[in-house]
């Protein structure tokens, strides 16, 4: 059985109207992943000791500067368009921010509130 486990995030809610028109909500959530590590290479024709300081003077940059430490990147993931009793039935009371834990195993989605 493969079953994968995502970090997401509300990043929007809006109330919304079906064709049907019935009440809904539409709920744009991002995935949270941590931050990949920069990579640095000294050029080549540097000696070998003077590559290392360029090397430890970027990551130390990279640490100072706004933005540039460790942290979390959000890409878009998915959009839902759910009723009110659709989003009880996912044990969702989604708001801008609220993070939760989607686990997806064989077809089924489980949304854990974080």
């Amino acid at each position: 059985m493969i079953s994968s486990k995502i970090k997401l995030k509300v990043h929007s809610i809006t109330a919304v109207r079906d064709v049907e028109n019935r009440e809904g909500y539409q709920i744009e959530f991002v995935e949270v992943r941590p931050r990949p590590p920069m990579v640095m290479v000294a050029p080549p024709e540097l000696p070998e000791e003077i590559g290392k300081m360029v090397m430890q003077i970027g990551k130390t940059m990279q640490q100072v500067l706004p933005g540039g430490g460790e942290g979390e990147i959000e890409m878009r993931k998915m959009t839902l368009i759910l009723t009110a009793e659709e989003m009880e039935a996912f044990k969702l009371r989604p708001y801008p921010n609220q993070l939760y834990e989607l686990t997806i195993t064989d077809g089924a989605l489980i949304f854990k509130e974080i």
